[in-house]
């Protein structure tokens, strides 16, 4: 192997580009992360290095709107060239900054700064999915750190030797990621653009956990002091669930992961996030003794469960196989937690949950949508377009394992569909679809899917759970609460924009037209009260009320016979 250094004299650090036999075949893109400043803000500092491409220009990628943020260029800065003479253009709307100078065969050597932009409060957890960048840690996201060569990332399957160097963070700071922890020197060998982009990097004051299972390290990276529940128990829910879900699914092949875990203040109710990614997942979490510890278990479960369903079963299409990708996980994250008995629950937790997605779905606007209308516009901008094929695909997935548990008699059931997936796309390279699906679950099934799957995926028909528990001989009832907040916001959610007179909103009191000076509404929820402070003829009203209607909705008993079935 030959290395070649190059002094880049300004910043007096050193970039090491590796040149190998395996150049010709296998592009490399070394990267340099130095602990810096802009204008008195921290910021971080990539000097990226690479080989140009055929012609005059080298464009660089970075995606100006991605995973539902936009305008993400404003996190960028000083963007020039390190060697030579040259020209550095940014386009934010090309979603790219070309570096017009280069020949084929040179070296590109680029330097920019990610900063944390004014509008992303670190507080804020509308904001997670944006660069955090503050005197004490950063949180970044891959493809929000490092630019890509463009000819590289129009294909994200293509692979690349990736090398990344951390420059400033001194001990007790980490530099913690997907790819490992306290690493300084980063050999992260040949990935995919995808999956290098699927990746999270954290910094500075966040505390680093290690346990062990069957001979593979797995980490825990946390900060701040937690109100809520203590490190340990955070990091006990994490091993029992993975040590769970790598047992269901046979595999101990992941020698590194890592969990990271960020806090931000929030004065009433609770919120969390994750992210599934390369190696690893990211979570948000409200930090507040309104958050509870539950749903940590729940978190934590859902995010692990897409290293096999989402990442390693991968959607050919992304959005139109979110029904599986996130509603399979999603039955899976419930069925994990209650047939493995993690933070003590059982199966009443599994038929709790089971229950309140029957009701989230039945009481949704858009429950009857078609599989077509979740794009990637209406999933990123609307939580009810996002939450459909959680729901609906959560259900199909109930209704399948049933089914083929009934007609097997208990011998097979959903999760050998599910491991015959994941060796098919091991072994052959596909990728999820309808086809492979049907194809997959045909031998376990009496009658063909594809109508059912049509009826009830593609078209969005309710699935007939009723006849299903009738078959199964298992007890329900009809009628249960929903949440009904009872009245529309306008758009700026300044006023009452309308009232259903048949709600309770109404009865207490509420009008059309009321402008709405403060309120606390926890959204879903029938057991906390909706409080509210409108203006009406300049006069303060306080509003306050139970946001509950009851609907006829099918519901699962829980019952001894109940929990002896989804045992067996």
């Amino acid at each position: 192997m030959i290395l070649t250094r190059l002094n880049w004299g300004i910043a007096g650090l050193f970039l090491v580009l590796a040149l190998s036999c395996q150049r010709e075949t296998t592009p490399e893109v070394v990267y340099e992360i130095v602990k810096s400043t802009h204008e008195g803000r921290p910021a971080l500092e990539v000097r990226m290095a690479f080989e140009a491409p055929e012609g005059e220009v080298s464009p660089v990628a970075y995606q100006n709107n991605a995973w539902g943020e936009t305008d993400m260029f404003r996190h960028i800065r000083d963007v020039r060239l390190l060697e030579g003479n040259g020209e550095v253009v940014v386009l934010a709307d090309s979603n790219r900054v070309e570096v017009k100078r280069t020949r084929p065969g040179e070296q590109v050597y680029l330097s920019y700064k990610v900063v944390q932009d004014s509008a992303t409060a670190s507080g804020d957890p509308d904001k997670s999915y944006r660069p955090h960048v503050t005197p004490d840690y950063f949180h970044v996201f891959s493809h929000n750190l490092f630019m890509m060569p463009a000819h590289l990332d129009a294909e994200p399957e293509t692979p690349v030797h990736f090398r990344l160097r951390w420059r400033g963070w001194e001990h007790p700071e980490v530099v913690h990621n997907s790819f490992g922890s306290n690493q300084k020197e980063q050999n992260l060998g040949v990935l995919t653009v995808a999956r290098f982009h699927s990746a999270i990097f954290t910094g500075g004051d966040f505390r680093i956990y290690t346990d062990t299972i069957e001979g593979n390290a797995l980490h825990l990276a946390t900060r701040g002091q937690w109100v809520p529940f203590t490190d340990q128990e955070v990091m006990n829910v994490l091993s029992q669930t993975v040590r769970a879900q790598r047992r269901f699914w046979d595999d101990h092949s992941q020698e590194y992961f890592t969990v990271t875990m960020r806090p931000y203040p929030q004065e009433r109710g609770s919120s969390f996030q994750g992210t599934g990614l390369t190696n690893s997942f990211a979570t948000s979490v409200s930090n507040n003794m309104e958050t509870e510890l539950d749903q940590l278990l729940y978190l934590f479960n859902h995010e692990l469960m897409h290293n096999w369903i989402g990442h390693t079963i991968e959607n050919e299409s992304e959005e139109a196989q979110y029904w599986f990708s996130e509603g399979f996980t999603e039955y899976y994250t419930v069925k994990n937690i209650a047939s493995n008995g993690i933070g003590g629950k059982d199966w009443g937790y599994f038929i709790e949950y089971l229950n309140e997605t029957i009701r989230l779905l039945e009481t949704s606007p858009v429950r009857g949508e078609p599989n077509s209308a979740i794009t990637y516009e209406t999933f990123w901008g609307s939580r009810d377009y996002e939450k459909l094929p959680y729901r609906r695909g959560m259900l199909f997935a109930f209704y399948l394992d049933q089914q083929i548990r009934a007609v097997s008699d208990i011998k097979k059931s959903l999760d050998n569909l599910m491991r015959d997936l994941l060796e098919e796309v091991r072994r052959s390279g596909a990728r999820l679809n309808a086809g492979l699906f049907l194809e997959k679950a045909r031998p376990y099934l009496v009658e063909d899917l594809a109508p059912f799957l049509e009826a009830h995926i593609e078209q969005g028909v309710p699935l007939p759970l009723e006849d299903l528990f009738t078959s199964l001989g298992l007890e329900y009832t009809i009628g249960a609460e929903v949440f009904d907040l009872g009245f529309e916001f306008d758009p700026d959610r300044a006023r009452v924009q309308s009232v259903d007179t048949a709600s309770v909103a109404y009865a207490t009191g509420l009008r059309e037209g009321d402008r709405v000076v403060s309120r606390s509404i926890y959204m879903g929820s029938t057991t906390k009260e909706v409080e509210l402070v409108v203006l009406r003829d300049g006069k303060r009203v306080p509003i306050q009320y139970l946001p509950v209607r009851r609907a006829p909705i099918i519901q699962l008993s829980d019952t001894p016979d109940t929990h002896r079935w989804f045992s067996k």
